[in-house]
Order: structure tokens, then C-alpha cells, then sequence
């Protein structure tokens, strides 16, 4: 059993937690903060859940040493734009509990003509240890009332009813409201995150099959680091037809943009010898007929895509350095290799973001976290990518990547 301290003095979240770690299968016994350190304050400065509850896992884990799981959660009320939001805990200011953040509420609807709205429960875990820090995300849509019902649950449960339901939560039964809230689907989504893990060992731990997006990350941030046996693994665990070789093969082929050609060669080698192995002989694709024309265009479209309103700035300054560099980049990077159709924009990006951060390269690991999210890829996919940076490379590695998506999220909100 591991020992894992809640970032929370709310008994209650505590109480939750425990039980729905149980019925998840995690071995987890659950310690509250205020046993471990007291009564301290953390300041809760992040502007989404997500960085709140990052804030509050990094600053127990750092006063513990321990394994740590912090929550963030609140309440989101669409006639409201979204408050109380992260400030769910606090709505009534200064000295705030429970009774007067419900009166809060209850004004701020009647400032607005309404005695009901549209409205999620939200929260967001985050799971952090020495090795690795993962979150898991979940939501109950409802409606929210202005007048309460029901006497379990605390904060605003008397006054949510969720979809599909005509009680609220505080009439619910612990069990019932546990079945469907957004504490309980974030915890399901945290297990489903940590079950890819061994609970001790600093190794990332094979499925059969992995899934393809991590297994291809996993190959890349592997090549890149030059870890020779995990990367015939996660091939010994991905491949299973041409098709998954074909795709293993493009992603290694595109390290040699972000890594060098000896690195692509060597991982590259090991990808022949090992999908040779299990699907037998096997014939390549020749390569493409060289197209300046065609790559310069294929290049742009693509480069315009991933760097969005920074293009222009960023190829001027190329050309006033280096006119080859630029004319590479969109020629040999973008054009003959990253728009190749054998592979999705989302999928390379990922694993390039991999890569990036595996090498600590920050300025280009910046550009393509930010490409990553204008192409199409989702944060929670971004937090997936660094969840394997973790295991292979390291907690510094692994935390930039979530910092920057953090960092891009608090950006869009300030917009």
C-alpha cells in the first residue's frame, strides 16, 4: 500500500477521495495534509483547475517528500460566465464557509432575474510523486438552483441537481453521488492515467498492445535519448501489422530534424531489426521523388498551421539570419518530411513535443507545445505526452511540458 498525502483540509474531499481511490482499485492510503504539516496556507494564484491544483500538489510534495494527490474542483454557472469557477471555495470573500458561499450564490442569480441556470460541477487531480506528475479530469453538467434541498454532501451540492436526476447531490446517497460526480469520474480518469504505471519502480511499464499515440511518442522521446532496450520494447509491444511499422517507422524518421541523422540512423536500425522480427521479411516504401515545388508548398501550408500568427514574424528574422535555414526549414522540415500524409499533424506534433522536451531544447519545445494546441491536439493529450517524458526521461522534462500547457491555457483565458 502507498502512502499518499491529500493537499486538502476539507475532510469531506478527503473522505471522498479515499473511497473512490478504493473502488478504483488504487492501494493508496490516504493521509490529510493537515496531519502531515498542519494547518499551512497555499495560495492559490493559478487562474484554471488545472494550475491550482498542480500549485497545491508541487507545494505539499515539496514539504513532504511524499506522494502527494491535490484536488481542485468547483462550481461552473453559465448566467454567471462560468463563476464561481476557481474561486468556488472563496465565492463570499475573506472568512468564506460553506453557508455563506450558497448566499453568495444565491445573490448573484438574483442579481441576474434567475432562480436557476445551467451549470458543471468540475474537477481536476493532480497526482505527483518523485517520478511523475499526472492529472485526471472530470465533469457533472446540472442545473444549479437558487433555493437548497437536502442536508448531506457540503458546498453547493443542495443546490446542483445533475442531469438525469431530480434530487441534488445533498439528497443523494454518498454512493449514488459518487457514481456520477465529477470527483468520482476525474478519480476514474487519474487510475486509468496511473494503471499504466508500476506504483514504485521509475520505468514505464508496457501494455499488449499500447496504445498507438503513446507508443509512438514512446518510440521517439526513446530515439532521441538514445535508450536502445526500452525502444525495442515499446516495439515488441506496438507492432503488431505493417501498418503499425510503417507508422513507427515515419515518427523515428522525423527525429533526425529535432535530434540529428546519427540518432534517426541508429533508432532507425533497431526499428528494422525488430519489426523484421515479428512480421518477417518486409519491403519499405521507396522515397519520394524530390519536389522542390511541391515541398516548398506542402512546407508553408503546413508551417503556417503549427506557428499560426507568429509565421511571418519568425520568418523574417529567419531570413535576416540565416535566408538557408529558413529555406530548409520549410523546404527539407515542413515540406518533404512533417507533411508527408502517412502520418496525422496531431500525432507528429505530439511526438515531437516528446522529443523536444526529452532534449531540453525550451525555445522550440515553447513553439510546438503552442503548435501542438493550434493543430488540433488537446491538453489533456499534451499532459499525456508528458506523462511519458516522465518515465523516460525524468520530473524536470516531464514538468515543462505541463508548464507550458498551463501556461497556454492562462493565456487563452486572459483573451
Amino acid at each position: 500500500m502507498k502512502t499518499v498525502v491529500i493537499a486538502s483540509s476539507n475532510s469531506h474531499k478527503v473522505e471522498e477521495l479515499m473511497q473512490l481511490f478504493s473502488e478504483q482499485g488504487l492501494d493508496f492510503d490516504c493521509i490529510a495534509m493537515t496531519d502531515v504539516v498542519g494547518p499551512i496556507v497555499i495560495e492559490e494564484t493559478g487562474v484554471t483547475f488545472e494550475e491550482n491544483a498542480y500549485i497545491k500538489a508541487l507545494a505539499v510534495h515539496q514539504l513532504t517528500g511524499h506522494p502527494v494527490v491535490a484536488d481542485d474542483s468547483g462550481l461552473e454557472v453559465d448566467v454567471l460566465n462560468g463563476e464561481p469557477g476557481v474561486l468556488s471555495a472563496r465565492y463570499s470573500g475573506l472568512g468564506a464557509t460553506d453557508t455563506t458561499n450558497r448566499a453568495a450564490l444565491a445573490n448573484a442569480l438574483d442579481a441576474q432575474g434567475v432562480t436557476d441556470s445551467p451549470a458543471r460541477f468540475r474537477c481536476v487531480l493532480c497526482y505527483m510523486d518523485e517520478f511523475r506528475t499526472v492529472f485526471g479530469v472530470g465533469t457533472s453538467e446540472g442545473i444549479v438552483y437558487r433555493d437548497g434541498r437536502g442536508s448531506s454532501g457540503f458546498g453547493y451540492d443542495s443546490l446542483f441537481v445533475p442531469h438525469g436526476e431530480s434530487r441534488t447531490y445533498a439528497e443523494l446517497r454518498q454512493s449514488e453521488k459518487m457514481a456520477i460526480s465529477h470527483r468520482g469520474a476525474a478519480v476514474a480518469d487519474l487510475s486509468a492515467h496511473l494503471s499504466a504505471f508500476k506504483s514504485e519502480a521509475h520505468h514505464f511499464t508496457t501494455s499488449d498492445p499500447l496504445p498507438t499515440t503513446d507508443a509512438l511518442i514512446m518510440a521517439s522521446v526513446c530515439a532521441a535519448i538514445g535508450n536502445d532496450a526500452q525502444l525495442r520494447s515499446t516495439i515488441q509491444h506496438f507492432v503488431r501489422d505493417i501498418d503499425d511499422a510503417v507508422l513507427l517507422h515515419e515518427v523515428i524518421l522525423q527525429t533526425y530534424l529535432f535530434a540529428g541523422f546519427p540518432v534517426a540512423i541508429e533508432a532507425l536500425t533497431i526499428a528494422d531489426e525488430e519489426c523484421r522480427s515479428i512480421l518477417g521479411d518486409l519491403q519499405w516504401s521507396n522515397a519520394e521523388s524530390y519536389d522542390v515545388k511541391d515541398y516548398t508548398a506542402r512546407g508553408e501550408a503546413l508551417c503556417k498551421r503549427v506557428y499560426g500568427s507568429v509565421y511571418d514574424r519568425m520568418m523574417t528574422r529567419l531570413q535576416s539570419i540565416t535566408p538557408e535555414l529558413r529555406s530548409w526549414m520549410i523546404i527539407e522540415g515542413y515540406g518533404k518530411t512533417l507533411s508527408r500524409p502517412v502520418l496525422d499533424i496531431v500525432t507528429r506534433e505530439l511526438c515531437i513535443v516528446g522529443v523536444l522536451a526529452a532534449l531540453e531544447h525550451h525555445n522550440q519545445l515553447r513553439s510546438h507545445v503552442r503548435g501542438a494546441l493550434l493543430v488540433g491536439a488537446t491538453a489533456n493529450q499534451l499532459r499525456s505526452c508528458a506523462d511519458v517524458v516522465f518515465e523516460l526521461c525524468g520530473k524536470r522534462q516531464g514538468n515543462e511540458i505541463l508548464r507550458l500547457v498551463l501556461q497556454q491555457e492562462t493565456s487563452v483565458l486572459g483573451h
